[in-house]
């Protein structure tokens, strides 16, 4: 696994861990997005919600391959 491949790996299992912990609504997501901002930067704040956004798109997908 290239580099790369392992970032995008990374960033959509972060996404997906925090959609499991529940915040999958605007207030908790921006509360999210303000403690990363603060530890990791705007930037990183910013991916991460982005990110979030897709892996919500596409949950039933990786939902369904987390129970086989």
């Amino acid at each position: 696994m290239s580099d790369e491949e392992t970032e995008v790996h990374r960033r959509q299992c972060e996404a997906r861990y925090w959609l499991r912990q529940g915040y999958t609504d605007a207030r908790s997501v921006a509360l999210l997005q303000q403690l990363v901002a603060a530890k990791r930067g705007d930037q990183a704040a910013q991916d991460l919600r982005d990110e979030m956004r897709e892996q919500w798109k596409s949950r039933r997908q990786w939902q369904k391959e987390q129970l086989l």
